[in-house]
């Protein structure tokens, strides 16, 4: 104990005694620098590029614009609310969803062009009626300048290949068109297997498709499968005469066929089916030959009031969180691998003979809607 006391003195001591001498330069070198503050940056973070000091202007200017106008097949209801609300969260930009059928928005941003005032800022819609509108000089290409585009390994598919040069149509849902079938009325082991099973009689009058009119869907599936030859044009006759009732887009669709209005329909996409299963309809999907697989996609309108609030809104569209909101909201698969798969079991095609849908494919659909193609070949015009 005394040992101990000794040391404790000595020690102040010589502590009192440098603290009353004066200043001198030390002899030595200092010692090392102390270790960097926990928070401060380490050595491993690399700096901003030029391309996120870019991207970080758009944000910018994105947020003074304040607003961004949505043309939308897809953001209906509950979900178009919960995609606005998400965004808005994030940004503090208001988000103005106008939906409407594919081929109505054609018309009206012609008219809008031809007037001199674009009202909208983006659109989603399927690939035929966006090549439409490129052709037309209606969309821009924004892909080069996306954040999230940057990611690598996480896409289901590429989403710009639908036009992989101009890069306008940039993919964020992947669509499979399916056959589905009303469960009170189609007994297990009665479904088509085929698409030469839709041309039995027993079908004739129960079957259900959206209007080739107003709707570029059936030219989507047509297109692939005759490129493929698994259906030919005496094919697309013949199916006519089946006395097939058109809806005038998926969702009525699907409300149709839970209803029990018709039996069957083969060329429905499993993104709004799978709503409908969601919420307990009668409905299955079945398995078949020639199951056409392909990308909605959005774009940027050229010539839109809000061209910031555009790139930031597909950005986002695109990105983790918003594919989760809407794979989510929407009951769909995401062309995110790294997003959680929302859709129920039963809504989940898994073709045994997918036809992936080409650029091509595409061009030649816009090509074939505008002319009226399909509605020729049936006679109805």
């Amino acid at each position: 104990m005394k040992s101990y006391l000794f040391m404790s003195i000595g020690f102040i001591t010589l502590m009192i005694m440098a603290a009353c001498s004066p200043n001198t330069t030390p002899a030595t070198p200092p010692s090392p620098a102390l270790p960097a503050p926990v928070s401060a940056p380490t050595s491993n973070v690399s700096p901003p590029t030029s391309q996120d000091a870019a991207w970080a202007k758009i944000v910018e200017a994105a947020k003074k614009e304040g607003m961004v106008t949505v043309y939308s097949y897809n953001l209906t209801g509950d979900i178009g609310l919960a995609m606005s609300q998400a965004f808005k969260d994030r940004y503090g930009i208001h988000v103005d969803i106008i939906t409407g059928k594919g081929a109505e928005f054609i018309q009206r941003l012609r008219t809008e062009k031809r007037i001199g005032g674009i009202v909208g800022d983006v659109m989603d819609n399927n690939p035929a009626n966006v090549k439409l509108l490129k052709g037309e000089g209606l969309t821009t290409g924004v892909a080069n300048e996306l954040q999230a585009l940057q990611d690598k390994n996480v896409w289901v598919a590429d989403i710009l290949g639908l036009d992989p040069q101009d890069k306008h149509l940039i993919g964020f849902n992947f669509t499979t068109y399916g056959a589905w079938v009303n469960t009170n009325l189609v007994k297990p082991g009665e479904e088509p297997k085929d698409w030469k099973d839709y041309l039995d009689p027993k079908w004739k009058g129960k079957m259900l498709a959206t209007n080739p009119t107003t709707s570029a869907g059936l030219l989507n599936i047509f297109i692939p499968l005759l490129r493929e030859k698994m259906i030919d044009e005496d094919y697309i006759k013949a199916l006519y005469k089946q006395d097939i009732r058109y809806s005038s887009n998926y969702p009525d669709d699907a409300a149709m066929l839970s209803r029990g209005e018709r039996a069957i329909t083969f060329s429905a996409t499993d993104s709004v089916y799978s709503q409908f299963i969601a919420q307990g309809a009668p409905i299955k999907n079945i398995d078949r030959d020639g199951t056409v697989m392909s990308l909605t996609v959005v774009s940027a309108i050229n010539g839109g009031p809000h061209p910031n609030a555009a790139k930031v809104f597909i950005n986002w569209f695109i990105s983790p969180e918003g594919q989760t909101v809407w794979a989510k909201a929407a009951s769909v698969g995401s062309v995110r691998k790294d997003v959680t798969d929302f859709r129920p079991e039963a809504g989940r095609i898994k073709p045994r003979r997918p036809v992936l849908t080409t650029n091509e494919d595409t061009d030649d659909a816009a090509k074939l809607f505008q002319q009226q193609w399909l509605n020729k070949l049936w006679g109805r015009q």
